[in-house]
């Protein structure tokens, strides 16, 4: 048995709980349970579920579950997202800052140029505005003798107008309507009580995952195109969101509490098959088709 399942075994005794009493509070099964407390961490689903567990069983026998992984980081399975998302935002910011400084070196580079085209432009816009000027005192003068002519045409002109006016409301035609999006559907495509494989047709993108405890507490785990995106332990009234990226093709769900949990994909609630009423740890894989895959 290591330290930090011996300390976990310790305080549940201090408890007063049997391994009976916690497999009922956590829904983590007893022989994982056991699996804790004995340091033998291979029989667990994975090792993102092993952190997941040892966290849930510490913070309900009245430990803190993230002080406890601190303390003992060595001794329990690592999984390696954090490190992934942390190299992905070192190269973003790096990539970033290397595109900021060569857009300075070429804002600097074409200032001259820049104020050159400036002053150009402003010398072009007296010559025109004093000729406009000029060309506007030439007209009032020829106004003011043909005031007679000026007036008839006018009035030719604004019958002219509205003529083309009508013919051309006449002609014009309604603006097509735009085809309406196909709407996603959900349909489950097999289950085994415990495991259940769905088909999503037409989802939207971007779109979201959530999860609601209603009635109890639940433990969930998200993955996205085979990577763990987000868990979370979940009281009563408490609610899980995952966002889902462009391209999206697979999302496992599992689950702790299935009576307790409800699943709600792109804004449509999702049932459970029928065979899964009475399971209460649940397994959902849903294989994902996108809109605009779905339309070719």
């Amino acid at each position: 048995m290591n330290e930090i399942g011996i300390k976990l075994q310790e305080a549940r005794k201090a408890k007063g709980y049997t391994l009976d009493d916690l497999q009922q509070m956590t829904k983590i099964q007893k022989r994982y349970l056991i699996a804790i407390e004995e340091g033998n961490f291979d029989v667990m689903p994975g090792k993102f579920y092993a952190r997941a567990f040892i966290k849930q069983y510490a913070d309900t026998v009245g430990l803190n579950g993230d002080q406890l992984l601190e303390q003992y980081t060595d001794a329990v399975p690592h999984t390696h997202d954090e490190e992934y998302v942390e190299k992905v935002n070192t190269n973003q910011t790096r990539s970033e800052n290397h595109v900021t400084n060569e857009l300075l070196e070429r804002v600097k580079t074409l200032l001259p140029t820049i104020l050159i085209v400036i002053v150009v432009f402003l010398i072009i816009g007296g010559i025109w505005y004093a000729a406009t000027k000029t060309g506007n005192k030439d007209t009032e003068s020829i106004i003011s003798k043909d005031s007679d002519t000026t007036s008839i045409t006018t009035s030719s002109n604004t019958a002219t107008s509205e003529s083309k006016t009508s013919a051309a409301s006449s002609s014009s035609k309604e603006p097509e309507k735009e085809p309406e999006k196909p709407k996603q559907a959900i349909a489950v495509e097999s289950s085994t009580g415990q495991t259940t494989n769905y088909t999503v047709t037409n989802a939207t993108e971007p779109g979201s995952i959530v999860l609601s405890a209603e009635g109890g507490a639940s433990w969930v785990g998200v993955e996205v195109n085979g990577v763990a995106a987000d868990q979370k332990t979940m009281q009563s009234g408490d609610n899980l969101e995952v966002p889902l990226p462009a391209g999206t093709t697979s999302i496992s769900v599992r689950i702790g509490n299935a009576a307790s949990t409800k699943i709600t994909l792109n804004g449509e609630a999702v049932a459970y098959a029928p065979e899964a009423t009475n399971v209460i740890t649940q397994t959902l894989v849903f294989t994902v088709t996108p809109v605009a895959a779905a339309a070719q």
